[in-house]
């Protein structure tokens, strides 16, 4: 997408662009993305080594449904196979960012849910990272509120992160200014975002989402505590051309466990937006916080 055209230009790429990010059911046929997919899935149900080594990108990346990060090797050599495959009950839904990335979620329909990656290498269609989602029941989660104000310092204004090219940088300003407020939020998220996470479940899409509700009238002020977004303790990025970057991150959450987010930030509509996001909780982490004032 060139940034800078005539305002009829604009008008009609935005046109196409929202038809194309729109989530739709995938055939086999439909692209040359859904037929890699598919041919992967099937290697796994076989047992197929050298197809699925075929399909692996080099610097792929599993995370399972108890938040457990597996590099490529070690997924050979474990024998893992998909929550989600493919056939009959399953919907796959497609979103095309740029002509590098395609980002596919495949779902049952109930509780499970798998984000997969895939990005155009000079030798073809590679997965670079799959997260997969089995919904926890919400009572299971922890979640010890801290009492006092946390200020956003990581991720809001320094990462543990190097940047390598100008999308990258570009790409993290965004997601900074996104996690400092709301109203940066509703700028920076994309309007048919579905974020997934494991005692959440999938989201209605952003643009669907009600807003926060209003204190009753007449109800007292309670103190406000301001809680930062949770930090990065590790993260990775990739680019792919000027406008799209694949982000994984390892996060604590203040008062619950530490949890995997894989993203994809996206230039679109004059700004970097976070168009995809599944947040997988580590289950064997401990409960972390901040120590006031430190």
């Amino acid at each position: 997408m060139k940034r800078f055209m005539s305002a009829l230009g604009v008008g009609m790429l935005c046109a196409g662009l929202v038809l194309t990010l729109m989530p739709r059911p995938v055939a086999a046929a439909d692209s040359p993305v859904a037929t890699a997919d598919k041919a992967l899935m099937a290697a796994f149900a076989k047992g197929d080594k050298a197809t699925i080594e075929k399909y692996l990108d080099a610097d792929f990346s599993w995370i399972d449904t108890d938040g457990v990060m597996v590099a490529k090797d070690d997924a050979l050599a474990l024998g893992m196979k998909p929550l989600i495959g493919e056939g009959p009950g399953i919907e796959i839904l497609e979103h095309p960012y740029g002509d590098q990335v395609v980002w596919l979620r495949a779902s049952t329909g109930g509780n499970k849910w798998s984000a997969r990656f895939w990005v155009k290498r000079p030798a073809g269609w590679k997965l670079l990272h799959t997260t997969e989602i089995q919904q926890r029941p919400r009572e299971e989660s922890v979640n010890v509120r801290p009492t006092y104000n946390i200020p956003c310092i990581n991720p809001c204004k320094q990462l543990p992160m190097k940047i390598v090219d100008k999308a990258q940088a570009e790409a993290v300003a965004g997601w900074q200014e996104q996690e400092s407020g709301r109203q940066y939020w509703l700028k920076h998220v994309a309007d048919d975002n579905v974020t997934v996470s494991t005692y959440g479940g999938a989201t209605l899409p952003k643009k669907d989402r009600p807003n926060p509700p209003a204190p009753p009238a007449g109800a007292a002020a309670r103190p406000q505590v301001t809680i930062g977004a949770a930090p990065v303790l590790y993260g990775r990025m990739w680019s792919f051309g000027p406008e799209t970057v694949v982000m994984v991150t390892a996060q604590p959450t203040y008062g619950g466990k530490a949890y995997w987010a894989s993203r994809v930030f996206h230039y679109q509509f004059g700004t970097w937006q976070m168009a995809e996001s599944f947040h997988n909780t580590i289950q064997a982490s401990g409960v972390m916080t901040e120590v006031e004032g430190k």
